[in-house]
């Protein structure tokens, strides 16, 4: 699974790549990151909570550029599913991340386009309930979590300065998100 997902992003970054590289003009450099934030807020399509059993994930996160290509910062996400009246999941992760900005060693010089990957440690956090109509005796609830890593790459296009969209893939609560980013 792990090794779909990176194949995935190295297929959309490939193909970003393609039209903005031949589209740019050669001699612009590349933005730097340090001191800029970026807050992200999205969807995510599929999860990773329960066995990917549903519901639809709730993400944000928060990075500010430390270095020239290196921004840092924490993520969250959400997700709650219920299964008729009367089983409910809810899956929560909250972490540090830390990404890589590609577009100086990729050689992309637009400046709309913002091509990313990195790493984090996350705390994932999960409660599954089930209740019995019939038998109260049979109602279960269970609940823990766990410390694990996350892994994404993506890429946010600007449709301003400080406006644009993202598409993550990754290893975190989905396999892909897709949202709002702002850059300021």
């Amino acid at each position: 699974m792990k090794n779909n997902i990176l194949a995935g992003a190295l297929v959309m970054i490939s193909l970003l790549m393609q039209n903005s590289v031949s589209a740019q003009n050669k001699n612009n450099v590349s933005e730097n990151v340090k001191g800029t934030s970026y807050l992200q807020a999205g969807i995510g399509l599929g999860s990773y909570g329960m066995s990917g059993t549903g519901g639809l994930p709730i993400t944000a996160s928060y990075e500010y550029g430390f270095a020239k290509n290196f921004s840092a910062g924490v993520s969250a996400g959400f997700v709650k599913k219920s299964f008729l009246t009367d089983w409910k999941y809810t899956y929560l992760i909250f972490g540090v991340r830390g990404s890589y900005h590609f577009n100086e060693a990729l050689k992309v010089n637009n400046p709309n386009l913002d091509l990313y990957g990195g790493a984090g440690l996350i705390y994932r956090r999960y409660s599954m309930k089930a209740m019995d109509a019939i038998d109260p005796a049979y109602n279960y609830s269970a609940s823990g979590g766990t410390v694990d890593f996350e892994l994404h790459a993506g890429a946010r296009y600007y449709f301003g300065k400080q406006v644009g969209a993202f598409a993550e893939l990754g290893y975190g609560i989905s396999p892909l998100q897709l949202g709002v980013t702002v850059k300021f």
